[in-house]
């Protein structure tokens, strides 16, 4: 693990470079921390008290049964912020690994709680994310629990790109995807078998491209979003934060 003060330029969607760089200068305990890809950044069960904002990167939340079967609930994507433990609930209720190479900024209570207005701007960030964080979680459950192959990996992948396109991290309709097929059949609730299957399937009738291997491109949105069974512009609103004018 390496930390630095010096932070990444990028944009952050509803958090820009000036903010987390006037966070770092009201906290100088605060610090910009770097991990490798499959990296265990908490481990079920740890204490933890704190919230993190991911700057770089992509972090996977995730539960595992006694026999090693694991579902990951969460995926972080640059901008996103999670509230991973709290002073009266510091046991963390999943784990948390790094699914590509990532920059993080741990905020402790005793920093999200100034007076000043960045840390109110910090807070009433935090709330929203939660509120999205709920909405995308209902989402994906309901096809988890309802849909069929297709239709959850369709999900994910708008998903992503809603995500991704709103802290500007999408060329058209394409994005780099850097999670294994493993870890994304972890996410939807696939066997890595039926992932490749069906990525397979959306890709020979022309609805999705890889035009490099780290990188998916959604050819045919419309197509995606009908087995996705998702109105673009309303899930836009449902799972993005507004930003401030």
């Amino acid at each position: 693990m390496s930390t630095s003060s010096a932070v990444v330029p990028m944009s952050f969607g509803f958090i820009d470079h000036a903010l987390v760089e006037e966070y770092l200068n009201l906290q100088p305990p605060a610090a910009i921390i770097a991990e490798s890809k499959g990296k265990m950044i908490v481990q079920e069960g740890d204490f933890v008290d704190h919230s993190m904002l991911l700057l770089e990167g992509w972090i996977g939340l995730s539960k595992m049964l006694p026999d090693g079967e694991t579902q990951i609930i969460d995926i972080l994507l640059p901008g996103d912020f999670a509230l991973v433990g709290a002073h009266y609930a510091n046991k963390a209720a999943c784990s948390i690994e790094a699914l590509s190479d990532v920059r993080f900024i741990n905020i402790r209570p005793h920093h999200a709680n100034g007076p000043s207005k960045v840390m109110q701007h910090v807070r009433e960030m935090m709330a929203a994310e939660i509120v999205t964080t709920q909405a995308r979680t209902a989402e994906l459950m309901l096809r988890i629990g309802k849909g069929n192959a297709a239709n959850r990996i369709a999900y994910a992948l708008l998903e992503f790109f809603v995500r991704l396109e709103d802290v500007g991290r999408t060329q058209d309709r394409s994005y780099v995807f850097p999670i294994t097929q493993q870890k994304f059949g972890e996410f939807t609730g696939l066997s890595n078998v039926h992932v490749c299957r069906t990525l397979r399937r959306l890709e020979r009738d022309g609805i999705i491209s890889h035009p490099t291997p780290t990188r998916i491109e959604l050819t045919d949105m419309d197509a995606l979003c009908d087995i996705a069974e998702i109105d673009l512009e309303s899930f836009r609103e449902e799972i993005i934060i507004r930003r401030r004018k």
